[in-house]
């Protein structure tokens, strides 16, 4: 299960905007804010643009996308 609130805190650790990870995703704010929310899900591919653009180790990614 996704977890929005570490999702957050990493954003705001690293200094990312919601916008700018909707920009590296590749897609606009209120489809990130959707998937944040549970109403669909992120991609593997995002999963991955996310960990990398974040730089964030395997377990960061286990415990934010699949907790």
């Amino acid at each position: 299960m996704f977890n929005r609130n570490l999702f957050k805190a990493k954003c705001m650790e690293k200094g990312v905007s919601m916008e700018r990870v909707a920009s590296f995703l590749g897609v606009n704010l209120a489809t990130l804010y959707r998937k944040m929310s549970g109403q669909s899900d992120f991609t593997r591919n995002e999963i991955q643009l996310f960990k990398c653009e974040m730089h964030l180790s395997t377990a960061d990614v286990e415990k934010i996308f699949f907790a």
